[in-house]
């Protein structure tokens, strides 16, 4: 028990000077002089937030109380997201938004390759889509019904048709995803052609 009681002594004695530097940062401020409420005022220095804090949060337009009721939770989101946020002048109801559309757009890419021509058709480049879906089940079909009668193996190109539609719906997805606020960025296309040894070659184009 002695133990215990020195420990706990130990501890006031330890936090006695942050609480003086914490009572002289209130010293002679007032609600009034944060335009605020006294019940607000009181919470604030009740839960132990810093002065410097508080004026940054005064600053944003957040209040205490809209701080206190912990909004970052019912969105989902981290405190410093949150704050980040309302810094550069978000709504909650933008936040959410924003958030959300980011979380759905996380996982394009993913469901893009799972079903090729996901994004496309999302994207309305309806054309796009369906190419995309008929080669990746064309693929699929013909490595199932047509096989090689003397090796009684598959022809590797069919399998190489769908992973290419399944490759080229995901990057596709990738790229406008990642470049939301710049539409003219989020599109690439390959074009076909001959390399000069006369084979078929592919090149990436980006538009930005």
């Amino acid at each position: 028990m002695n133990a215990i009681k020195k420990a706990l002594i130990l501890a006031v004695l330890l936090l006695l000077p942050a609480l003086k530097v914490y009572a002289d940062e209130w010293e002679n401020t007032t609600a009034e002089d944060m335009g605020i409420s006294q019940e607000e005022f009181q919470k604030v220095k009740e839960s132990g937030m810093s002065k410097s804090k508080f004026l940054k949060l005064l600053e944003v337009g957040i209040s205490p109380n809209e701080y206190f009721s912990e909004p970052w939770k019912k969105l989902g989101v981290t405190e410093d997201h949150w704050l980040n946020e309302k810094k550069a002048g978000m709504a909650d109801d933008d936040i959410d938004r924003s958030y959300r559309k980011q979380d759905a757009n996380n996982m394009t890419p993913f469901i893009s390759f799972v079903l090729p021509g996901y994004y496309e058709y999302k994207t309305n480049r309806l054309k796009t889509g369906l190419a995309l879906s008929t080669i990746a089940v064309a693929g699929i079909a013909l490595t199932i019904l047509v096989q090689n009668t003397e090796t009684h193996t598959i022809y590797p190109e069919f399998p190489i048709m769908t992973l290419g539609a399944m490759m080229w719906s995901a990057g596709e997805a990738w790229q406008g995803t990642r470049y939301i606020d710049n539409q003219e960025a989020t599109r690439f296309s390959w074009n076909l052609g001959l390399s000069p040894k006369g084979g078929p070659s592919a090149l990436l184009s980006l538009h930005f």
